[in-house]
């Protein structure tokens, strides 16, 4: 729900050091959003809501198999496809940054590389 709630800065800049960013979503991700959507406060639904329908026209949703935790699943994704990916939850950075996984988070609405320790060219 960030990348649509808040501009985006430097998505330029991170796009020239590691090619053309295209954005997926999980499908479990996608579920837990309409999962908010129909839940939530009023602002969460909201954003919900918005994120579930710019997610259908600038994203691909993907499978991903499923397992005991959302973020188990989103990391056994990464790896299998060496893949980047985005968030913004701290534990989930930290167990992909130990996973080898290239993370892409938000500091101060600028997207940044959060574990430069691997090279991104591998894992996109």
């Amino acid at each position: 729900m960030v990348l649509f709630s808040k501009p985006i800065k430097r998505l330029a800049k991170i796009e020239s050091q590691l090619g053309r960013l295209d954005f997926l979503i999980p499908d479990i991700v996608q579920v837990e959003l309409e999962r908010l959507a129909q839940n939530a406060g009023p602002k969460r639904s909201r954003l919900a809501k918005t994120a579930l329908e710019l997610a259908k026209i600038k994203f691909n949703t993907v499978a991903v198999a499923p397992a005991k935790h959302v973020d188990d699943s989103i990391i056994e994704y990464a790896m299998a496809q060496k893949c980047a990916v985005a968030t913004i939850d701290t534990n989930l950075r930290r167990r992909l940054i130990a996973n080898q996984v290239l993370v892409l988070s938000l500091r101060k609405d600028n997207l940044i590389i959060a574990n430069p320790k691997i090279n991104p060219k591998d894992h996109l």
